[in-house]
């Protein structure tokens, strides 16, 4: 009966070991690797995760893997001898009919300083272009022209390098002007921000490093991407400008009442005020009452002056 009973148990513990070995158990190796032990602590706290923490980390990885993507595209698309950027002030008493609050490049509440307006304009060059470029001759004024690019057709060329030539700055507008089109994404403002920047380079030979969002920097269909497209486009050393004061002249249906009415309320608030108006092929009536404009704002003792001297 003893030996029965040792050869019993032997037979169970061979079957044991036999099942054991089946199943790969028996020729694991002890000691895992480092890469091993940390992809399996990873894979745990994977599974611990609530649904926040895994959606949080996988917006993280798509954003990371995306920045480096646009991070990457048009090497050629870099301010040369970049300076450095001053720190953005943000007057939160200065609001557009929209309530949008504006970022300017220096604070203008500076008791004492001189008084300097920044004339811009928007949506060029047109034939009207020529005409501001004749009053803003006449006051010897130098003004900001923020460009759209695909308008800039060879009939233009000569203006735009007159424009330079006389002391005006040009910048980027856009080269689409679609909203929708160009603040999809970064990568496709970045495209359509490349079309324009070469066009304007190529047919100028000067380097445009100040540019305008179409709609301003807190449009809404700009808000998803906002940072991001902020952000890169001044780690490509460009600086942008929106406006404290606007004419209104591309809003409704705007009269030279209107227009003038518009700027002259509000240019007093501030010491440097950057004034937004335009000169589309639709803006003949801000051309009409630019020089009253003008004359005022010289009676209240300011100058005038290009953004870039901000």
């Amino acid at each position: 009966m003893g030996e029965k009973r040792i050869i019993l148990i032997l037979l169970i513990i061979l079957l044991f070991l036999f099942g054991k070995m089946i199943k790969g158990d028996i020729f694991k190796p002890v000691i895992q690797s480092e890469t091993e032990q940390d992809s399996e602590i990873e894979e745990k706290k994977i599974e611990q995760e609530t649904e926040h923490e895994k959606s949080v980390r996988k917006e993280n990885v798509v954003e990371i893997s995306y920045k480096e993507e646009y991070m990457e595209l048009y090497p050629d698309m870099y301010v040369k001898n970049k300076a450095k950027i001053p720190l953005a002030v943000i007057d939160e008493n200065v609001l557009d009919y929209r309530k949008y609050m504006f970022r300017f490049p220096v604070n203008d509440n500076v008791q004492n300083e001189k008084k300097i307006a920044y004339l811009t304009f928007d949506d060029g060059p047109s034939e009207n272009t020529a005409k501001v470029l004749e009053i803003l001759k006449k006051y010897n004024i130098k003004a900001t022209f923020f460009m759209i690019a695909s308008s800039i057709t060879p009939e233009y060329y000569d203006l735009v390098n007159e424009m330079i030539k006389e002391g005006h700055v040009v910048g980027v507008h856009t080269y689409s002007h679609n909203y929708r089109q160009i603040y999809a994404s970064v990568k496709d403002y970045l495209d359509d921000f490349y079309l324009a920047y070469t066009k304007m380079y190529e047919v100028t030979g000067v380097q445009p490093i100040v540019f305008r969002f179409p709609g301003g920097s807190y449009n809404s269909f700009l808000k998803k991407i906002r940072e991001q497209v902020i952000d890169e486009m001044e780690r490509r050393g460009f600086i942008y400008y929106d406006w404290q004061v606007s004419a209104e002249d591309s809003i409704g249906n705007p009269t030279k009442a209107t227009i003038t009415r518009n700027v002259l309320k509000d240019f007093k608030k501030h010491k440097k005020p950057i004034v937004l108006m335009h000169d589309s092929s639709l803006n003949k009536l801000t051309v009409q009452s630019l020089e009253n404009i003008i004359q005022t704002m010289k009676e209240e003792g300011y100058t005038f002056d290009t953004v870039d001297k901000r």
